[in-house]
This record gives structure tokens, sequence and C-alpha cells, in this order.
């Protein structure tokens, strides 16, 4: 089972092929494309609308970098499994 760690700030998870996904939760508008683009990956929690990791494995590691192309506020961060940011 993968980890998602989700404080008030941010939801983060590592995925099996290394990368880590950062939501971050403070810049998040809740506009969710997202979750339309990566649906097994992200989902909008109920309370606020903003963007959680609900499995990153969910979608390819392609599908998640559009996902995260597709946020209007760039609120999703990418890192490669050597800590180096890929997106934005």
């Amino acid at each position: 089972m993968v980890q998602v760690n989700n404080t008030e700030d941010k939801s983060e998870a590592v995925r099996q092929d290394g990368y880590t996904i950062t939501v971050d939760l403070d810049k998040c508008i809740s506009a969710g494309p997202c979750s339309i683009v990566a649906p097994l990956t992200f989902y909008l929690r109920d309370s606020d609308g903003k963007a959680l990791i609900l499995d990153p494995d969910g979608d390819s590691l392609e599908k998640v970098k559009e996902a995260a192309r597709s946020c209007p506020i760039l609120a999703i961060f990418i890192k490669d499994k050597n800590g180096k940011q890929i997106f934005p």
C-alpha cells in the first residue's frame, strides 16, 4: 500500500517508479482539471474542493504530468527519483 501524506498545506506521495507528486494545498484553487485528466490519482476533497492524491500510481506518469500541466495555477509539483523537480 502506498503512503499518501496529507497535511494542512500539502498532499504528497511517492510513486512506485520513484517519482514524487506534491499538491500545494495553499495554492490549489479547486479548479479540478487534475481530477478529470488523472481521476485515479487525484480527487477533490468534499470539504473544500482542494485536490488530494488518491493513489500516486493510479494513472500513468504521463497522465500525472498532463494533470499537473492542466492545473491553472501550477499547484502540482513532480520530482524525479533523484529529487530533481521536473514540473513546473
